[in-house]
């Protein structure tokens, strides 16, 4: 293809609609143009520049560009899923945001070439389905917490108490024998403020424990998520959203890069000699990163396996502080659980934490301090 005929175009996906701009070699857009948001539509657009002249097609992440950059790839362009944070940078390099603004930007980003802005690793459907359940079960147990939250600050202004349960039926038989006492004891019928909210409580609860079962099945039938689930505190729901989250490990060039991936490792300001350690970037999949942090809490509270990395995420305890071993103790799971996908290895607990690094074997070995 000559350099001359290449073009770019940038995509502002919307639900219905996107705008599209497409530049030529020298940065000048020769077509801008708001379209329905389907491949169809942009294909016939830019066919009669030829399909073959197109370098690179760029848009943001998100909902409604998945299903776009799938149908676009499978007419083979090339595409490119940008990262919406650092895509924003360039956006807010306008006066004025508008769509063809937008649009422009992006295509860009697209010309600038790789490297300038973090892609988007688009999943396959198998794993865009069990991110959706992971997801959803994550939002139902949001709204039932705070449901139930509800519920327990209504018993307690009329003198009553909901206690914890760990099952549907259980709930329901606590929450209404309470409503019964109160009503007895204190002369107060709480059931018509109660019901309507203790019935989506519980039909959250059951649906919650439906999708556990479900996920726990998926889990069990992959030998990957089994010998996940073999490090002590990483059950079935963190060995899947590792799963998902990554797909393909061997995009990772370096295990230790996984934790910078999932937001685990300290954002660095540096100005002259002046060096500072922050936070942890706090990048990456949210869902994940919380689900290896649930993990690391069980392993450096497990009393069943005593394990290297328990060892140094105690270790890093008395040092830093507990909240700091977790997230340490999270991005080593991140780091341990990527090695043996890659050498198709099993974790070993006993091996002894001195030895320097994580081995071609898959097996836990002492690596850097957080």
């Amino acid at each position: 293809m000559s350099v001359s005929k290449k073009l770019w175009v940038g995509l502002d996906v919307g639900v219905d609609t996107m705008t599209i701009c497409v530049l030529n070699a020298a940065g000048e857009p020769v077509r801008e143009d708001t379209i329905p948001s389907n491949a169809k539509a942009l294909d016939e657009v830019l066919r009669p520049f030829r399909r073959s002249n197109v370098a690179n097609i760029g848009m943001e992440a998100g909902s409604t560009s998945i299903k776009l950059t799938r149908a676009l790839r499978k007419m083979k362009y090339s595409v490119s899923v940008f990262e919406c944070r650092q895509v924003s940078a360039f956006l807010g390099i306008k006066r004025n945001k508008t769509d063809k603004n937008d649009a422009r930007c992006i295509a860009e980003v697209a010309r600038s070439g790789p490297g300038a802005v973090s892609e988007v690793y688009v999943k396959s459907t198998e794993c865009q389905h069990i991110r959706s359940m992971l997801m959803m079960r994550q939002r139902f147990i949001r709204m039932r917490v705070a449901g139930e939250l509800a519920i327990g600050s209504l018993f307690r202004l009329n003198g009553g108490k909901l206690k914890r349960c760990h099952s549907a039926d259980g709930f329901r038989r606590t929450a209404r024998a309470e409503i019964a006492r109160l009503k007895k004891d204190q002369r107060t019928d709480l059931s018509g403020e109660v019901d309507p909210m203790l019935t989506v409580c519980a039909q959250m609860r059951d649906h919650v424990e439906a999708l556990d079962e479900k996920l726990a099945a998926l889990a069990k039938e992959s030998d990957l998520c089994r010998r996940f689930m073999e490090i002590p505190g990483v059950g079935p729901i963190t060995a899947l959203s590792f799963f998902s989250a990554i797909e393909d490990p061997f995009r990772f060039k370096r295990n230790a890069d996984v934790g910078a991936y999932f937001g685990l490792v300290p954002r660095v300001r540096q100005s002259g000699a002046s060096v500072a350690r922050l936070r942890i970037s706090k990048m990456g999949n949210t869902l994940t990163r919380y689900h290896l942090n649930n993990a690391a809490a069980v392993h450096l509270r497990s009393n069943s396996v005593c394990s290297s990395i328990k060892l140094w995420g105690e270790s890093v305890g008395e040092r830093r502080g507990g909240l700091r071993a977790r997230t340490a103790v999270a991005r080593k799971l991140a780091v341990v659980m990527i090695a043996l996908w890659k050498n198709n290895a099993r974790f070993d607990p006993k091996m002894p934490p001195s030895v320097p690094a994580i081995g071609h074997d898959g097996f836990l070995r002492e690596a850097a301090g957080p």
